[in-house]
């Protein structure tokens, strides 16, 4: 079947049920031949819009108004009154739709409370205040008919018709309440038609006798099928309290009859009850909604962090805001020996002493202080051996959703090797005074050791993007803690066998041994985006920067100068490109 030929069938049915619902409202709940008192046909049209594009409106409004223009010439205020209303009732329904699709069109139903105050605000207030208005002033108009009161009316049925009836019509139309129930075991699936069936029990007993005035007692199992059912029994359990609470009114049962007011002012009694009970409980079904979506979320990140921790070489460690572990990842027993449960609830003092105990305290306050910088740290520590080994330590701030610092995480990295290295050379006094990497000499003996030594692998020369305007507007002091910052991100970004040196200036160089290069694109990339990722916080301003790269592959015995020439070459290339970007050589 074309999907053409489908909408208008699809429309059809939707006429169907939209004329049943008009010529029940309209034949039950008329009084004093006015309008009529509850009205739910509003609530179906406008769930089918809300699923489709506004292009396909034209066949389920076409098929809604024929059916409302036939049910208000039978049950209604007859031929006369009949097109303009119906065209009423089709305004309302676009636009409670409209307002729907453009500011919540990705939101499912009850899912958030930004869901439920557009949805109350536009199908609740504004669209039936408007249709309201509208119809009042026609009845008026073409009958003479009071219009005030069948403003009133129009308004509270037609509101309390569409806050009630179309959540449980957008969850059936869009496939929803199928997908929820589908969600659901065996189990699970009986404790929510055991839940409706309670609201549906307490309903009847409430409404079936007239002598004790019980309408707070469907509210108890109302918020239970709240709370255990979620956004589907909350909507079917307001369907229930209406359907129950307006056929016994209807026929002169229930705790509304005790008063001797007319049918029409029962109803409307009624009408405030159940816009109560649901302005009570729907907030609370958007809340539970949010909060089993972040359950979710989670869940699912901490089956994830709990993958990489499990399965990292790193040390991943949590410590709330008075220092102490309150998680330590299994990997620290492979690294010095440590039971990670024995740890959890210790200062920092069970892993650090004497100065850098006194270091890692100071730069957790100053964490804490500052939610968003990303804190580089070595220091020593001792295996369960009493072996001294050293470590490099990324923290950053845990905040919570009102931005309040919790906590503190970090990821430890073994960097024995390396400090034993750069000790090394800088007993030679091959290292940078600034940025405390190896200089242009050191370097050079580094490279040239690799050339002999055999084996292969890359250089990558890096430049630090426009680095005259950062000592131009912030002062060549600012410039030197850059260059400082930018050695320790880079340092930490590369693998422990990569050795990064300063050339001069602004410029640096990374040997990679035995890397090829597409694994030297990756390590280099990863320093260029986190170097253009970092906001360096240098006295009160926050300073940002890029990096541009070049990378070559050097040979057994190539001369040193044809690698770097190579690799400079590539750098050309990656800045007359735009920069914040890497090159490869030719």
């Amino acid at each position: 079947m074309e999907k053409r030929t489908l909408g208008w069938v699809q429309a059809l049915c939707l006429g169907c049920a939209y004329f049943i619902l008009a010529a029940g409202t309209l034949s039950l709940t008329r009084f004093d031949g006015g309008v009529a008192f509850l009205w739910v046909a509003t609530a179906l049209l406008t769930a089918r819009l809300t699923a489709l594009p506004e292009r396909e409106w034209a066949a389920p409004i076409a098929a809604c108004f024929t059916a409302c223009v036939i049910a208000s010439s039978i049950w209604g205020f007859g031929g006369v009154t009949a097109l303009p209303l119906a065209a009423v009732n089709m305004t309302e329904s676009a636009i409670g739709a409209a307002f729907l699709r453009r500011l919540v069109r990705q939101q499912e139903v009850l899912n958030s409370h930004r869901w439920l105050i557009v949805f109350v605000s536009a199908n609740g207030i504004a669209a039936p205040l408007l249709s309201a208005l509208m119809a009042g002033a026609a009845v008026w108009t073409l009958l003479g008919a009071p219009f005030l009161a069948n403003a009133l009316h129009w308004y509270s049925g037609h509101a309390l018709g569409t806050l009630a009836f179309m959540p449980i019509f957008m969850m059936a139309m869009d496939g929803e309440a199928a997908r929820m129930i589908q969600r659901m075991k065996g189990r699970k699936l009986l404790e929510l038609a055991a839940l409706l069936v309670l609201v549906a029990v307490v309903s009847a007993i409430t409404f079936a006798q007239t002598t004790v005035p019980l309408l707070f007692l469907p509210m108890l199992p109302i918020v239970l099928a709240t709370f255990r059912g979620g956004a589907l029994s909350s909507a079917a359990s307001i369907v229930i309290l209406t359907v129950i609470g307006g056929v016994a009114t209807l026929n002169g049962y229930g705790p509304v009859t005790l008063s001797d007011a007319p049918i029409g002012a029962q109803m409307q009694f009624l009408q405030l009850y159940i816009a109560c009970t649901m302005l009570t409980i729907l907030p609370a079904t958007a809340e539970l909604q949010q909060r089993a979506r972040l359950f979710r979320r989670l869940s699912e990140s901490e089956a994830r962090y709990r993958i990489l921790t499990e399965n990292s070489t790193d040390i991943v460690v949590n410590i709330d805001r008075h220092g102490r572990l309150q998680f330590v990842s299994a990997s620290i027993r492979q690294l010095n020996g440590l039971d990670p449960d024995a740890l959890i609830g210790k200062p920092l003092s069970a892993l650090l002493k004497g100065e850098d105990l006194v270091r890692s305290q100071t730069l957790f306050l100053q964490i804490l202080n500052d939610p968003e910088m990303i804190a580089v740290q070595e220091f020593r520590g001792s295996t369960r051996e009493g072996e001294v080994r050293w470590y490099e330590t990324h923290s950053r701030a845990v905040v919570d959703d009102n931005k309040n610092v919790t906590g503190v995480v970090c990821s430890v990295r073994d960097v024995t090797h390396r400090k034993a290295a750069e000790e090394r050379l800088s007993r030679a006094a091959l290292t940078d005074p600034l940025t405390g990497l190896i200089n242009r000499r050191g370097l050079d003996e580094e490279l040239a050791k690799r050339l002999t030594a055999g084996g292969g692998g890359c250089v990558a020369l890096l430049d630090l993007d426009y680095f005259k305007q950062v000592n131009d507007t912030y002062g060549h002091a600012a410039g030197d803690e850059v260059l400082r910052r930018f050695a320790t991100l880079a340092r930490s970004s590369i693998r422990d066998q990569d050795i990064i040196g300063r050339l001069g200036g602004e410029e640096f160089a990374i040997i990679l041994p035995n890397a090829t290069i597409d694994q030297a694109h990756l390590v280099c990339d990863r320093v260029r985006r986190a170097i253009g990722d970092a906001r360096m916080r240098v006295d009160e301003n926050i300073i940002s920067v890029t990096v541009s790269g070049g990378v070559a592959t050097y040979r057994d015995d190539q001369p040193a100068e044809e690698v770097l020439r190579a690799a400079d070459r590539a750098l050309y290339r990656a800045k007359n490109g735009g920069r914040d970007q890497l090159a490869l050589a030719a």
